[in-house]
């Protein structure tokens, strides 16, 4: 049988030679050996570590320093605590306070017996034993908030400084068990580090540690204010780069002893120890660490937040989808009702049959009538389709075979015109019905449209950029700006940018600037919000390649009371930017009252995310049910923004022009106005624009004070075509001047130029 090569379990390896260190150094904690390794060993049981190797390793702790003396009296709480454990894991019981009383329980063998190789004074004993006691629940404490919760969630007041105290202790203990300068090497190494890595604050505490240390070893409190200061120079100077933060920080340490005589002695073995630590810090690649800077903060992120988003974005999606189909079901079922129209030729028959039961039934000729087998069907036929013909029928419509056998004939004329009369209503309202219905149906298509474009838009899982969020915090905080929040999510054609910044004023054109060098994209401010007097929260959205202005001149009729002239300006969703103009029939307060609807219809129907054909349909027949003469002429153009398409769709309005550097095109549109027929058919024309061109709508009352489009392109070529307010205003003005100073109509002219972003257009 082949032997099975299994790899070596280097995490293993690697807990118990910490925990033989641990042994080590905390026996380590005065300049000779003594009993404090006591608490690791009764705390470090606890973490599942094994019954028999860590005993021993204890045990080893002592032979490798040399002091066999207390070998004996090692023997007792080994023996102890490993009792004890073995019971608790047969009975699957975690231990809380009990351990710090079994480790009391076996220190007594330490003050019955530490002095039986080894000279130790009961006092000293009863000391080190109560020490030992108190540091159990510390250590316990600070290996608690390591090993379980790691870099992954806040510590407590009472972890930091549960570990702070054991660190310092871990360094005392280094300083003893080697040489002082051993830790300072580790120390400069370790603050470089830190300060690469973590917050200012962080750093400062690490070597508040460092410094405590110090200062217990050497009996020199000065020392912490040393180390102290070396942290805030380290992390000072660390975001202006590393060797410029680890020369500070040997010049800094050396002008301490120089100035201040703070260490007992600065030789060649210190300034070597120095330069290690320091060179050790600098000979790591920057990729290195950021590559480590960059995953401890992927692992320092919280991920709840950002996971329920996608969860509750799902959740959403099926939700839409299912309303998609309850509205696509009611246009099935609306345009079914439709469709249940009464065929003309079972009318026919009805009215047929009804005259005969109504008329000839209480007749005193209907005997003679029936052995002759009249009226003869043909007969009947004949004038039903008269009447339907003609919409009603006379005596002279009745057939010579019916005049001839028909005793009551203007009681049969009566009749069917009745029946005639009272399908003609009834087929009104059924057209009108059938109408309603057909809206409502196409309404409910529209909206199961929209509802299944936001299902999809919702269903698909936010991409988060942590990376990114950090390099951006990185790049704001160098600009001054302050944030204590930041997201950035979704791909690059929808990615948003939101963050909150702790600041009462700002430069926001600064702050867009720094987004957009660190993003490499445009970028446009989409909502503001004021959290607190000292927060705000803003969201950022990838800017369109181009943007736009306008400029709108407008008047209404002489002795008119208002203006029967509307427009409209907004942006779409995905960067599309639609502009109107609607000319009510007539001026005064109706003309503008329709044009106003019919503008705030289609604004809120795009808004919404229906298409146009459906939009136009709608607003057209809405206006054409009525049955008031409601119509208005239409001029809508939307203009995408990205690929720079224009989209104009024209109801019986006139010309609209594109006016480019050197030249004019004309954009033509030969259809009746919204609301006339039900059945009406935009003119719809696409086109490309270029970047600087503008796009002009003019109403009737303007384009009919020229004489013809002609003069209006003249005028164009000649007029300053840069500002469209300009030339919207120089139009009017013109369209006046032809009309001899008077104002026969209400006139409006609505520009729209297009410019590159970020450039403002001249």
């Amino acid at each position: 049988m082949p032997k099975i090569k299994t790899k070596p379990d280097y995490f293993t390896v690697l807990k118990y030679l910490i925990t033989f260190l641990l042994f080590l150094t905390f026996s380590m904690v005065e300049k000779s050996q003594s009993f404090y390794s006591v608490a690791v060993l009764a705390v470090i049981l606890e973490f599942n570590t094994s019954l028999l190797v860590t005993p021993i390793l204890f045990l080893l702790s002592f032979v490798v320093t040399g002091n066999f003396g207390l070998i004996l009296s090692a023997l007792f709480p080994a023996i102890i605590l490993s009792s004890v454990n073995f019971v608790y894991r047969k009975l699957k019981y975690k231990p809380t306070i009990e351990t710090t009383f079994f480790c009391a329980l076996s220190l007594v063998g330490f003050i019955v017996f530490g002095n039986t190789f080894v000279e130790i004074d009961l006092e000293n004993r009863i000391a080190t034993a109560l020490f030992t006691f108190l540091l159990t629940p510390i250590l316990k404490c600070a290996l608690n908030a390591i090993i379980l919760k790691g870099l992954k969630f806040k510590f407590s007041y009472e972890e930091y400084s549960s570990i702070a105290l054991c660190s310092v202790l871990f360094c005392i203990s280094i300083c003893n068990l080697t040489y002082p300068f051993i830790l300072k090497g580790i120390a400069f190494s370790v603050l470089l580090f830190s300060a690469f890595i973590f917050k200012k604050s962080t750093n400062i505490l690490i070597s508040a540690v460092f410094g405590i240390s110090f200062a217990v070893y050497y009996a020199n409190l000065s020392l912490i204010s040393v180390f102290i200061l070396l942290g805030i120079i380290t992390a000072l100077t660390m975001p202006f780069g590393r060797y410029l933060s680890a020369l500070s920080l040997g010049l800094i340490d050396y002008a301490c002893f120089f100035l201040f005589e703070i260490y007992p002695s600065y030789g060649t073995v210190e300034i070597c120890a120095m330069a290690f630590g320091l060179i050790s810090f600098l000979i790591i690649p920057p990729k290195k660490l950021n590559l480590f800077k960059n995953k401890l903060t992927l692992f320092r992120e919280k991920q709840l937040v950002r996971q329920s988003i996608n969860r509750n974005r799902i959740n959403l999606s099926n939700k839409l989808y299912e309303l998609s189909n309850v509205f696509s079901d009611m246009h099935d079922a609306f345009y079914l009702l439709t469709d249940k129209k009464e065929n003309e030729d079972s009318i026919k028959k009805k009215i047929q049959e009804n005259v005969v039961t109504d008329v000839c039934l209480n007749c005193n000729n209907k005997e003679s009538c029936k052995k002759k087998n009249n009226p003869k069907k043909g007969d009947m036929e004949k004038l039903t389709d008269i009447g339907f013909a003609k919409g009603k029928i006379s005596f002279v419509d009745l057939p010579s075979t019916l005049l001839e056998t028909c005793v009551h004939p203007n009681e049969l004329i009566y009749a069917i015109n009745k029946m005639l009369a009272n399908y003609r209503n009834k087929k009104i309202d059924a057209s009108a019905q059938g109408t309603r219905l057909e809206l409502i149906a196409k309404q409910s298509d529209g909206v199961s449209e929209i509802l299944k474009n936001l299902a999809l838009e919702t269903g698909a899982t936010l991409k988060y950029h942590n990376k990114l969020e950090h390099e951006l915090t990185q790049n704001l905080f160098k600009e001054g700006f302050i944030l204590s929040e930041l997201l950035i999510y979704g791909e690059e054609e929808s990615v948003t940018i939101g963050m909150i910044v702790e600041m009462r004023e700002f430069n926001i054109e600064k702050l867009v600037l720094t987004v957009e060098k660190t993003l490499n994209i445009k970028v446009r401010l989409y909502d503001k919000v004021d959290i607190t007097p000292n927060k705000q929260y803003l969201s950022f959205t990838k800017a369109p390649l181009y943007d736009a202005v306008f400029g709108l001149s407008t008047t209404k009729k002489d002795g008119s009371i208002a203006s029967g002239d509307a427009h409209s300006v907004i942006r779409l969703k995905g960067d599309k930017f639609l502009v109107a103009l609607s000319d009510g029939m007539g001026s005064g307060e109706k003309a503008e009252s329709v044009s106003g609807v019919c503008l705030s219809l289609i604004e809120s129907f795009y808004k919404a995310g229906l298409k146009s054909k459906l939009i136009l349909d709608t607003v057209n027949r809405l206006l054409a049910v009525n049955t008031e003469d409601n119509f208005t002429a239409l001029d809508l153009t939307v203009i995408d923004l990205n690929n720079l398409t224009a989209d104009f769709i024209k109801y019986g309005s006139p010309y609209g022009f594109i006016v480019s550097n050197n030249q004019v095109k004309i954009v033509e549109g030969n259809t009746l106005p919204l609301g006339i027929i039900e059945d009406l058919s935009p003119a719809v024309c696409t086109t490309e624009l270029l970047d600087g061109d503008i796009v002009l709508l003019l109403s009737d009352g303007i384009s009919d004070a020229f004489k013809s489009s002609g003069e209006i392109i003249d005028y164009l070529r000649t007029a300053p075509a840069f500002n469209p307010q300009t030339l919207t205003d120089g139009i009017l003005q013109k369209a006046i001047e032809k009309n001899n100073g008077e104002k026969r109509d209400d006139m409006t002219a609505l520009a729209v130029r297009i410019f590159k972003s970020g450039k403002l257009p001249a």
